[in-house]
């Protein structure tokens, strides 16, 4: 909204959510908002949802995209946004909390 070519009325600027840093297991506990409750609060249409990846931090670190990435969770939710931007109806993944194992649950990780 703030771009030149949308002050000068040239273009409407079409406003998508992108959210990042997702974790469902928070959201599960109630340490994070739900994508519902974020969407409600700022009425804007969701475009992706990225996960909470170690993935991020590492190809920062390397100074590699993390797009770049296929195989992590973060890498395939950025392409699964590019996909989407470009018209293609393409699922959101990784919006459930992890299933937990015998031990995790019996110890509580």
């Amino acid at each position: 909204s703030k771009s030149k070519r949308a002050e000068e009325g040239k273009a409407r600027i079409e406003e998508h959510l992108l959210l990042t840093r997702y974790n469902p297991d928070r959201v599960e506990k109630g340490e994070m908002l739900s994508i519902e409750d974020v969407m409600d609060i700022l009425a804007i249409p969701l475009i992706g949802v990225i996960p909470e990846s170690q993935a991020v931090l590492s190809s920062s670190n390397q100074g590699i995209p993390v797009i770049l990435d296929e195989k992590s969770k973060a890498g395939q939710a950025y392409t699964d946004v590019v996909s989407r931007f470009l018209g293609e109806e393409v699922a959101h993944r990784f919006l459930e909390p992890t299933k937990k194992g015998l031990l995790q649950r019996v110890f509580g990780r």
